[in-house]
C-alpha cells in the first residue's frame, strides 16, 4: 500500500469519529502525517498541563481507540492491517 494513502485514509477516518483532542493524541502518538511523540511531547504540544498530564493524553488515547471501536466497522480497515 501506499504510506501516504494510507496514512490520508486512517487520519479522514479519525478527524470523521473522533474530537479534535483525541484526533491529536492519536495522530501524535502514531505518527500518522508526523514523527511519533511520547505521551509528556503530546501533552506540551496540546497545552495539557499538571504534573499528571501525560496520564491525561493516555487517557484521551484509550478514549479515542474505543470510540473508534465502538464506531468504525472493522471492513473500513482490515484491508491495511
Amino acid at each position: 500500500y501506499n504510506q501516504e494513502f494510507l496514512n490520508m485514509y486512517l487520519v479522514s477516518l479519525l478527524k470523521q469519529h473522533l474530537t479534535d483532542k483525541e484526533f491529536h493524541v492519536l495522530r501524535l502518538s502514531y505518527g500518522l502525517d508526523c514523527e511519533k511523540h511520547s505521551a509528556k511531547e503530546i501533552a506540551a504540544k496540546l497545552g495539557i498541563k499538571g504534573e499528571s498530564a501525560y496520564v491525561r493524553v493516555s487517557q484521551l488515547k484509550r478514549q479515542a481507540i474505543d470510540k473508534l471501536i465502538d464506531n468504525v466497522d472493522y471492513s473500513q480497515v482490515v484491508d491495511f492491517l
